[in-house]
């Protein structure tokens, strides 16, 4: 049963960051000089998100549903020990949210100050999300976390202070704007919209090779160095060799416009990049001063986990149909045309 909640963990975060990630990306990307193209640039936006970005919030909610009720020692302590990155990240969440929903939905659409502003709450809010997930995830395994703590600093901020969680979370930043250039090239006929974002996806592509190759930098001074962990671990080493021969089909399809094609490279890349960090530190979710918090040792009692696992077999027969079928009928509507530009 445990392995069955792992599996939808992992799922659900694969999918938070190809779907979810890319609308935050779509943010950021906003908040970069469009000229002439920002105005068909924020309509795009607004097509392409507007009627799923509330749905991708759900694996989010998912992963933290199961962490409280299937590992209730591990959210506890993640929730406290990294309790200021969580509240700015679902601070970050809440004005974003906002931010867009009035952007799209404004009864006064022609008022340009007003735009603006929630443009750039919009932007500002997708980066500042992005940058609180990396640092989430950069101190889940530093070994940092101290149990026993009794001084604030020691128990609240050390865990997530370091250039260790900032490279981190600036690569996140380049991925998630990475897949939204890429989706986004696919949303859209219009020749100029269509070259600006193959243009920043190349661009951000190469960003993400650059920031991450700043992270195993910093990784030297933390306490598990990436490039011993990879150097001894063959699988993960298998992994990194694909993601890389996958960056250079990736800038050949950009290259020749190849908007599908494009799309499932680019998700198989983003993909391999979660798998290597499931290699690494599986099967541990967190890791403190004290050792460790393994998903195995750390399970609710098997009573819990079975009503849990039926839940959530029991709702991916209706979860996965319906978001199907809302993806099909909203992304088959007409795509913004040259003309519109």
């Amino acid at each position: 049963m445990i392995d069955i909640l792992v599996f939808f963990i992992g799922a659900a975060l694969l999918l938070y960051v190809l779907l979810g990630g890319s609308d935050y990306g779509a943010g950021i990307l906003e908040l970069l000089p469009a000229g002439k193209l920002r105005g068909a640039q924020k309509h795009l936006v607004n097509e392409a998100m507007g009627p799923v970005w509330e749905a991708n919030h759900m694996w989010l909610i998912l992963v933290v549903v199961i962490l409280f009720m299937g590992f209730p020692n591990i959210f506890t302590t993640l929730m406290v020990a990294l309790h200021f990155p969580m509240l700015a990240l679902l601070t970050g969440i809440v004005v974003r949210g906002a931010a867009f929903t009035f952007r799209h939905y404004d009864a006064v659409q022609e008022d340009a100050r007003t735009q603006r502003i929630y443009t750039w709450l919009f932007g500002l809010s997708s980066l500042w999300t992005a940058f609180w997930l990396g640092i989430i995830v950069a101190s889940l395994n530093r070994g940092t976390i101290d149990l026993e703590a009794r001084d604030p600093w020691t128990a609240y901020v050390a865990p997530w202070v370091g250039v260790y969680p900032l490279a981190v979370a600036g690569f996140v930043i380049c991925i998630f704007l990475f897949l939204a250039c890429v989706y986004l090239t696919g949303e859209t006929d219009a020749p100029e919209l269509r070259s600006r974002f193959s243009r920043h996806a190349a661009i951000a592509n190469g960003l993400v090779i650059l920031s991450g190759g700043l992270v195993f930098a910093t990784s030297l001074r933390e306490k598990r160095s990436l490039p011993a962990e990879f150097m001894h671990n063959p699988k993960l080493i298998a992994v990194m060799v694909l993601a890389t021969l996958l960056f250079v089909a990736l800038w050949w399809f950009i290259n020749r416009k190849r908007t599908l094609l494009t799309r499932v490279v680019a998700s198989g890349q983003v993909t391999l990049i979660l798998a290597g960090w499931y290699l690494l530190y599986a099967p541990n979710a967190l890791v403190t001063v004290q050792g460790p918090l393994s998903f195995y040792r750390e399970a609710a009692p098997d009573a819990t986990l079975r009503q849990l696992v039926i839940a959530l077999l029991v709702g991916s027969v209706f979860i996965f149909p319906s978001l199907f079928f809302l993806f099909r009928v909203f992304k088959s509507k007409r795509r913004i045309e040259p003309d519109e530009v």
